[in-house]
């Protein structure tokens, strides 16, 4: 069984899946740089035993990281618990896909990640790749491109949306802090009301403006795209946007899968 484990800017996910593919585990803590080596993994040890899962099933662990002060911690870590050294996404790390950037070592590796997901997941549907926008937010929200030819062709990286109510409610003295939900209507009527719409239909509209932008400079029709979306504020977007999004909450960790396939074959 493989334990698969991304580490993110606030939270850590991992999931264990079995010999076939499928997530048999999966969990979610807070991202904190200063927790030890020792405190992950006692944490960690919990929650799998709480789970009625026997760690010693693991015969292999992949890491992706975009923290890099706890990338060693976490290696450490998991290195304790499972007794195997795990493979680190990064240069050298087969993807499945080039990368069509500038510098593609500055790829984020929860990117790479997503973007093997999706690959796979078409290659598996009926083998025809199609030009795809696959959306994560979390605590940014990135939106990549991935061309017909099935490479990697760039992104666009803007605030999340916690990190913009975060900001409107610490650097103004009238606003408030508000709650996740999607907006009713455009026009808020309140203040709160009216920051959901700013934060969250803003988000949509934006997204939607990248999907018709991506399109034209993909040369392909927005109809041609495959849309796919995931991370922690993905659902209350994708409700307000016109765009047609599928939603896959564990996207980067079946990314992480597809990436450790590529690389025992």
């Amino acid at each position: 069984m493989l334990l698969a484990v991304n580490i993110g800017n606030s939270h850590i996910s991992a999931g264990i899946f079995n010999d076939s593919g499928a997530l048999s585990v999966n969990f979610k803590i807070s991202t904190d740089v200063n927790k030890t080596s020792d405190e992950y993994s006692t944490l960690i040890h919990s929650i799998i035993s709480e789970r009625n899962f026997d760690i010693t099933q693991v015969d292999a662990v992949i890491i992706s990281s975009v923290v890099p002060q706890l990338t060693s911690t976490m290696l450490n870590t998991l290195m304790r618990i499972t007794g195997i050294t795990p493979l680190i996404v990064g240069p050298g790390v087969k993807t499945g896909f080039s990368i069509k950037i500038d510098n593609p070592s500055e790829l984020g590796a929860d990117m790479v990640a997503n973007t093997a997901a999706v690959i796979e997941n078409q290659k598996r549907s009926g083998g025809q790749i199609s030009p795809s926008v696959i959306v994560d937010m979390n605590t940014v929200t990135t939106v990549s491109a991935v061309n017909k030819s099935g490479e990697y062709a760039g992104c666009a990286i803007f605030p999340g949306v916690q990190m913009s109510f975060d900001s409107m409610h610490g650097n103004t003295a009238l606003l408030p802090n508000v709650m996740l939900s999607s907006p009713q209507k455009a026009i808020g009527k309140n203040s709160q009301d009216s920051v959901r719409s700013g934060v969250i239909l803003g988000n949509a509209i934006m997204l939607d403006g990248f999907v018709y932008r991506f399109s034209r400079e993909m040369k392909c029709k927005i109809e041609e795209l495959n849309l796919t979306i995931t991370g922690e504020y993905a659902k209350s977007v994708i409700n307000v946007c016109n765009s047609k999004f599928g939603y896959d909450e564990h996207l980067t960790l079946k990314g992480l899968y597809c990436i450790y396939r590529s690389n025992i074959k």
